[in-house]
């Protein structure tokens, strides 16, 4: 992690600056901001050391004098500002704009940001450790009650799970602070309060019942600062129907805060009368802490995700505009990076199909049973219809189509909006306990459908051009073929021979596109050619086989003005090459001549040999398979006999 060291200390005073800047934004504190910018400063210096030499002592031992202090000045806990957790921040705005500029790749930036924000994580535990011991309080003296504190460190720093990581920061504040009780609400991206988890499950069902006003009171009780306590006769309505319905008298309440905003709060009590001991509070108010950095780290790495999963889902949208994929393969491409960016297992993508103008179902993934039914088609036909996305969660009051129930945990419908017409709809869906989608994931995903539908648009384009396209190249095929009864149908055969070749040779689509157009025009030339010699019924004298010779250069000269078909010219050109290098037009040998060329080749001969002319008749299946056996390797390249005669068994 060299590099990020270097970074750090390279941009120090930048990040000094932003620091300043977020300080002088938060709300005025107890302990100074030039006292705080001290701390950082010397943090940052130590930082860097720690990070070169993976030795973190001098630091620990800085943040353990600096708990000492504030326990000596009697600063309670709740006034200890959130140094480590500011430092954080500004040493994550001033790194991502190494990202914007383009000197840091962003996976690597996430990579070195988990390690400085454990570092920094352990730089708060040390200064709680050291503050609560210096204070001679007995829960955190307590061996027992220590390995606790300790051990939701590691649930903290080890669990990628948010809602197991909620589940485990419950079971650990009971642990330590020895309160039967705890629920864990966090505010969500409207700033409501949520509750999200409870050591015991009835409390969290008792919660999640509570009407939007109770949970909203209990919400501006926190926001008053400080931990509180609740008792029951003492309050507005709304919080004694909570401790009422929650089944307690009291209740102690401590706010989870970064230095940015309220996170969510610890609800602890013991479901009977009796007042909390200071240690029980301060404990609690340390447990907290540790919680409010454990859930940030979290969001910031799921928004850093966020993010990635979005340039990934750019960068798949962008290469199926710029190049041909297959339209089944693209939509289902896209509807597995949909799922991917939100988590979902299940989902499916409907498109507008043009006559009928009806949605059908292009692309599924997972267990899509749960995105049918007259319920789910009447939500498909508002989202058309507003051209609105629709955000489902298990339990919501607010979703925009009333009856709509389905048999996920979340789900989302997006319409797929180009030039404000809809061309389809992307519905996926989340089984996951207790998922819950936030407003940037919702708008990322409404974002990755308008550019999903957008490269559907450009497929379709391209399909209508290329069977145009293909029509018009087509009518000229049979027209050159009809100054001869005997070569008609003779190139669309050539090409179904070659097109089958190339795809059993495993070639991408753009190389079998570009086979099956130079299949349709190799004979293109033969237009300049005489019909007195291409009808002639006998042997052709030299000057009229050199006047047959020069059909491909011929062809060449009437492609090279269209620059997109510039890719087929080779083939065209070369078709006539022999694999020992005595074939037109350049005397080309083996793996120079280009491998369309080749195939052509063989098709070519093939379907001459099969079919009548007005110097012979057509040979037989098997004379023609004897022919192409005995040429492989000299007329022939015999990779391409070989694969073109397994299509033929397999045929027969």
């Amino acid at each position: 992690m060299k590099w990020i060291a270097e970074a750090i200390l390279e941009h120090e005073a930048d990040i000094l600056k932003e620091l300043d800047r977020l300080l002088a934004e938060g709300p005025s504190a107890v302990v100074t901001p030039e006292e705080v910018m001290k701390q950082a400063q010397l943090t940052l210096e130590l930082l860097v050391e720690a990070l070169n030499t993976r030795q973190s002592a001098a630091l620990f031992t800085r943040w353990e004098a600096i708990g000492k202090q504030y326990s000596e000045r009697d600063l309670p806990m709740s006034d200890i500002p959130r140094t480590s957790d500011i430092l954080k921040r500004a040493t994550w705005t001033v790194m991502e704009e190494l990202v914007e500029s383009g000197g840091v790749k962003l996976s690597d930036l996430v990579d070195a940001m988990m390690v400085v924000e454990s570092v920094l994580n352990d730089c708060w535990f040390m200064m709680v450790h050291s503050y609560l011991g210096s204070r001679d309080i007995k829960v955190a003296a307590s061996t027992e009650r220590m390995e606790a504190l300790y051990a939701l460190t590691e649930v903290l720093s080890g669990e990628s799970d948010e809602f197991q990581m909620y589940r485990g920061i419950v079971d650990q504040v009971v642990s330590i602070t020895g309160l039967p009780r705890c629920a864990l609400l966090l505010f969500d991206d409207d700033g409501k309060l949520q509750p999200v988890a409870a050591n015991y499950s009835d409390a969290l069902k008792r919660l999640l019942e509570r009407t939007p006003d109770e949970l909203a009171a209990l919400g501006a009780v926190i926001s008053l600062g400080g931990p509180v306590i609740l008792e029951e006769g003492n309050n507005p309505s709304e919080l004694e129907a909570v401790l009422a319905n929650y089944d307690t008298p009291i209740a102690l309440l401590v706010p989870l805060r970064s230095a940015e905003r309220e996170i969510g709060v610890l609800m602890l009590d013991a479901a009977k009368a009796g007042q909390f001991t200071q240690e029980q509070i301060d404990m609690a108010i340390a447990l907290a802490s540790q919680a409010a950095l454990a859930i940030e780290k979290s969001g910031l790495m799921a928004e850093m995700e966020t993010r990635l999963k979005h340039m990934a889902a750019i960068g798949i949208v962008a290469r199926s505009m710029t190049s041909f994929i297959d339209p089944k393969e693209q939509r289902q491409s896209l509807l597995e990076m949909g799922c991917a960016l939100v988590r979902a297992d299940s989902g499916l993508m409907m498109v507008l199909e043009e006559m009928f103008n009806e949605l059908e179902v292009e692309a599924s993934i997972g267990d899509p049973s749960w995105a049918s039914g007259d319920a789910f088609n009447g939500a498909v036909q508002w989202v058309t219809e507003m051209q609105e996305t629709v955000l489902w969660r298990k339990g919501a009051r607010d979703v925009p189509v009333p009856g709509l129930f389905l048999e996920v945990e979340a789900a989302i419908l997006a319409p797929m909006l180009v030039r404000d017409k809809v061309v389809g709809v992307l519905a996926v869906g989340s089984s996951r306990p207790g998922e819950n989608y936030s407003k940037d994931e919702l708008e990322m995903f409404k974002n990755f459908a308008a550019q999903a539908a957008v490269s559907i648009e450009n497929t379709q384009l391209y399909d209508r051009l290329q069977t145009t396209y293909l029509g018009a190249i087509g009518a000229l095929a049979a027209a050159i073929e009809a100054r001869d009864p005997y070569t008609v149908g003779h190139s669309a055969r050539v090409t179904q021979y070659a097109v089958a070749i190339a795809e059993s040779m495993g070639m991408s689509i753009e190389e079998v596109e570009e086979i099956r157009l130079a299949g349709l025009l190799h004979d293109l030339g033969k237009i300049g050619v005489p019909d007195s010699i291409l009808n002639k019924p006998g042997r052709l004298s030299d000057e009229e086989y050199t006047a047959i010779k020069m059909h491909p250069a011929l062809s060449m000269r009437i492609i090279e003005p269209l620059p997109h078909l510039g890719n087929i010219i080779p083939i065209i050109y070369h078709h006539h090459e022999r694999f020992d290098g005595h074939g037109y037009m350049d005397g080309k040998a083996g793996e120079k001549i280009p491998i369309g060329a080749r195939i052509i080749a063989v098709a070519d001969s093939y379907e001459a040999m099969t079919s009548d002319r007005p110097y012979r008749s057509a040979l037989s299946r098997e004379e023609a398979v004897a022919e192409l056996r005995m040429n492989a390797g000299s007329q022939f390249d015999p990779e391409v006999v070989r694969h073109f005669l397994d299509l033929l068994d397999q045929s027969a």
